[in-house]
């Protein structure tokens, strides 16, 4: 079983951890179009200022396929985060969800994006590369122990929620296997990605924002 299959067998990602967060996986057309566009937009429009990354290289990527922003419209409304939607009743009428913006991260080592939410009504991640191999990150620091106080946090990604005994941080075992896969949740969502140690190469991921077209 893959880290991928883990990830969402362990109901980190539901309700009954105060989170409303979807799991999809791109077709296969449209993650190969999301890797090409990502080095197309590499070094022109920088969105730095924008975002709380601590990235120094993140970039706008204004062009948008219509089959990506489609799945990614359709996905919204497939799982949990259709429930997080339909709470919000002060619309008079139906309108449709639309793409607000868009950017692709290139993460080297080192370089982390700290607790943070997002603008808009909904956001998502793709994993487009995952450079290194996750075990490897694991033995960066051997002595952190992962017994349900700790948990062993190099190089992962992680959704924070409040509750009645405080914060929690689940964190999320990002590898290889997530390639070409992400996540829809609200922008209220918090969540924050550690730093990786043993690859020189890029980690790359998109992000997005969806509002109501109005």
């Amino acid at each position: 079983m893959t880290n991928w299959e883990k990830t969402l067998n362990k109901g980190l990602l539901n309700r009954d951890f105060g989170r409303y967060v979807t799991p999809f996986e791109l077709p296969k057309k449209s993650f190969e179009w999301l890797k090409e566009e990502c080095f197309n937009q590499k070094g022109k429009i920088p969105n730095n200022e924008n975002l709380i990354g601590h990235i120094k290289e993140e970039y706008k990527m204004p062009n948008i396929n219509y089959e990506f922003q489609n799945f990614i419209i359709k996905a919204s409304f497939n799982g949990v985060t259709n429930e997080w939607i339909s709470k919000y009743t002060f619309m008079t009428e139906d309108r449709p969800l639309a793409f607000e913006s868009m950017w692709c991260n290139f993460q080297k080592k080192y370089e982390f994006n700290p607790p943070h939410t997002h603008s808009g009504l909904l956001s998502f991640v793709v994993f487009v590369k995952i450079p290194y191999d996750l075990e490897e990150e694991i033995k960066v620091y051997p002595d952190v122990k992962d017994d349900g106080n700790t948990q062993i946090a190099t190089s992962k990604f992680s959704f924070l929620n409040a509750n009645g005994m405080g914060v929690t941080h689940d964190v999320i075992d990002v590898d290889k296997s997530f390639e070409g896969k992400g996540f829809i949740f609200p922008s209220t969502q918090h969540h924050q990605v550690f730093p990786f140690y043993t690859s020189d190469d890029y980690r790359i991921t998109v992000s997005g924002n969806l509002r109501y077209k109005v």
